[in-house]
């Protein structure tokens, strides 16, 4: 296994974190809070396999099917499949049930959130000229049947759909936990994130999405903040600082996950592919530029590197997050 590098959010910077804000804010007061016992789980380590964005080409499958032989290896609580399940070529159904196939082959439970290229890119001449939309209620009819993960070992998930009478169609939107650590997805895609210039239709179901996935991102830090969980995951395809941010696909995703993340104090890991060079690094800043070291960012490989990543959660550790691809 490679170590890129160990990044971490130290727990006792945490505890003088949440204390300054706090001094600042009343909620962090609130009785509810106060009264809320820590999960007798939560010193556990959690650990997790991420990747996605593969496998792009027929001469990638071989190393695609060891790779998932060798995270089934390491034997993580989760999985998580950030999308792009396939590179050009025709959105077809045999290509959506195949991936599927090689999702269930993992051991242990295995959460996908959908890419680009499975739905959002799918206009394009070659890959079908299919309708978007179309396509994407092909996958939620394949892949998100049931309120449960993919893998041998499926777990119990908590959909948007089934909590919010208004975002009913969002059953990929999922969240879950692991001893004291919080996990989410959201989808959120490459491309703009869907929002496509001059297409009225493409626009519309942009829109819907994106406030769904801000209320969903919303949710998720108050409920660590009430739950005083450990740490909170949360994973989409999109590289959201892409081109700068430039079309305004993500500037509602970028602005839920700064102000939830100083809300809530803690560490805070936000997964994504998308621009399929292995990163880990702190990008994210307030809203006047001061970076917020509470919040890590871990981009998968993919394409042509051919490689997952592994993360260790340990809350007891000096470095909470331990980062490494293999």
């Amino acid at each position: 296994m490679e170590r890129f590098q160990v990044f971490a959010w130290d727990r006792r910077c945490w505890r003088v974190a949440a204390l300054v804000f706090c001094l600042g804010l009343a909620a962090c007061a609130s009785p509810h809070q106060k009264s809320t016992p820590r999960n007798p789980d939560a010193t556990n380590p959690v650990t997790v396999v991420a990747f996605g964005d593969m496998p792009y080409r027929k001469v990638d499958i071989p190393a695609y099917e060891q790779l998932l032989r060798m995270i089934s290896a390491e034997a993580p609580d989760v999985t998580i499949n950030v999308g792009d399940i396939k590179g050009g070529g025709p959105c077809d159904e045999a290509i959506y049930l195949r991936q599927r196939d090689y999702m269930n082959s993992v051991d242990g439970p295995l959460v996908y959130t959908p890419g680009d290229n499975e739905w959002t890119d799918c206009h394009r001449r070659g890959w079908g000229d299919y309708d978007p939309r179309e396509r994407l209620a092909v996958l939620r009819d394949l892949f998100f049947a049931a309120p449960e993960s993919l893998g041998r070992d499926p777990i119990t998930l908590e959909r948007q759909s089934d909590r919010s009478p208004v975002h009913q169609v969002m059953v990929e939107n999922a969240r879950w936990r692991i001893g004291g650590v919080l996990f989410a997805t959201a989808h959120v895609v490459g491309s703009n994130n869907g929002r496509r210039a001059g297409d009225t239709a493409a626009i519309a179901e942009f829109e819907r999405r994106d406030a769904a996935n801000i209320e969903w991102i919303n949710e998720l830090f108050e409920i660590a903040r009430a739950d005083r969980s450990t740490a909170v995951v949360l994973a989409f395809q999109a590289d959201p600082y892409l081109l700068y941010g430039l079309g305004g696909g993500f500037h509602a995703t970028l602005a839920a996950i700064t102000e939830g993340a100083i809300a809530f104090g803690g560490p805070v890991l936000v997964i994504h592919g998308d621009g399929h060079v292995f990163t880990v690094d702190t990008p994210f800043q307030d809203v006047v530029g001061n970076p917020l070291d509470n919040v890590w960012r871990v981009e998968v490989p993919g394409a042509l590197d051919i490689r997952a990543v592994q993360i260790r959660i340990d809350p007891d550790a000096s470095r909470i997050f331990d980062v490494a691809a293999f």
